[in-house]
């Protein structure tokens, strides 16, 4: 069975959170550089990464980076997604292989599902 790397971001989680930046919008908070916890980090990236006019998601994954660095394994997932799809960053299954890693030793499942995927993508690259 071919397996395919998840195609949404984990909006489940966080879906419907204001970011905790007190009451500023997510582009306020973008150039403030404000988020100060791993939950508020991944919730700006979520807005970046989201519908609407605000999309970037080269801004959102600023956001994950750190909501990863802060111990949030969603951000780490989301963040894995952006580099294995090339969205907001340059596309990179290696980097892609770290963060799914990172974020399957903290428990996520859904990057453990995605982790073997990225690994045959950066066996493949070694092999050319």
């Amino acid at each position: 069975m071919k397996k395919s790397i998840t195609t949404a971001l984990v909006l489940s989680a966080m879906s419907g959170c204001a970011p905790a930046t007190g009451g500023a919008s997510a582009h306020q908070s973008a150039r403030g550089s404000s988020c100060n916890s791993a939950t508020s980090c991944q919730n700006i990236g979520l807005r970046y990464a989201g519908r609407g006019d605000q999309k970037n998601y080269a801004i959102a994954a600023r956001y994950f980076e750190r909501s990863c660095n802060y111990g949030l394994s969603e951000g780490c997932n989301n963040l894995a997604f952006l580099y294995a799809n090339a969205r907001g960053v340059t596309q990179s299954y290696t980097l892609a292989y770290k963060y799914w890693g990172m974020a399957c030793r903290m428990g996520n499942e859904a990057a453990c599902a995605n982790l073997d995927l990225a690994k045959e993508k950066v066996a493949a690259m070694h092999r050319r």
